[in-house]
């Protein structure tokens, strides 16, 4: 069993519920699969997916964005329970690109 991120909020003191996590990244057909606090939040999963599957930690995770059930996931800093995450479902990770680019902030 992994231990869950460190930093970032990775998880919501207090809660013992895990769920089973299958982190992708469709786009390199890498996953890594992973048991995790369910209140751990959706940005801290990316971070710790990315480190695993890349086996770097310099990739700036704001680079990459999470899909759930296929939709992308608004707020990243909702816990898996709290986007209605079940056990041994997939999150894909995905890097902005051409296709698949940030809203402008400007």
């Amino acid at each position: 069993m992994n231990e869950p991120a460190s930093g970032a909020a990775a998880s919501v003191a207090g809660s013992d519920e895990t769920v089973t996590v299958r982190l992708v990244m469709p786009d390199r057909w890498l996953e890594h699969v992973v048991e995790i606090p369910a209140a751990t939040t959706v940005e801290a999963a990316k971070q710790q997916g990315l480190k695993a599957m890349l086996l770097r930690d310099t990739d700036d995770p704001a680079d990459y964005y999470v899909e759930y059930a296929e939709k992308r996931v608004s707020d990243e800093t909702a816990s898996l329970k709290g986007i209605g995450f079940r056990s041994r479902e997939i999150l894909s990770i995905r890097a902005y690109d051409l296709g698949h680019h940030k809203a402008f902030e400007g």
